[in-house]
């Protein structure tokens, strides 16, 4: 028992520190621009998934919906009955 609390001990799944180093991997021109390609692929892909919400399609939906609220709101309160006391006797 006093073995597990040593501090020259292994502990948990023992990992070995040659296996946790990556390998390099040889730099060619052309391993750097498929990377650099695969980066800008990346970005520009990300741009048209997303491309309602760059050109204001998604804002001005937003505004619609926040403009409908309101109105429905307005003509709730509006549509209210309001029971007041007549004090004027």
């Amino acid at each position: 028992m006093a073995e597990n609390y040593s501090l020259n001990s292994k502990f948990g799944l023992n990992v070995s520190s040659q296996g946790a180093r990556p390998q390099q991997a040889p730099k060619s021109e052309a391993n750097l621009i498929t990377n650099v390609s695969d980066i800008l692929d990346s970005m520009t892909s990300y741009v048209s998934k997303y491309e309602n919400v760059f050109n204001g399609e998604v804002e001005r939906e937003i505004n619609m919906y926040s403009r409908q609220a309101m109105i429905v709101g307005m003509n709730l309160r509006a549509g209210e009955v309001k029971h007041q006391f007549d004090l004027n006797i």
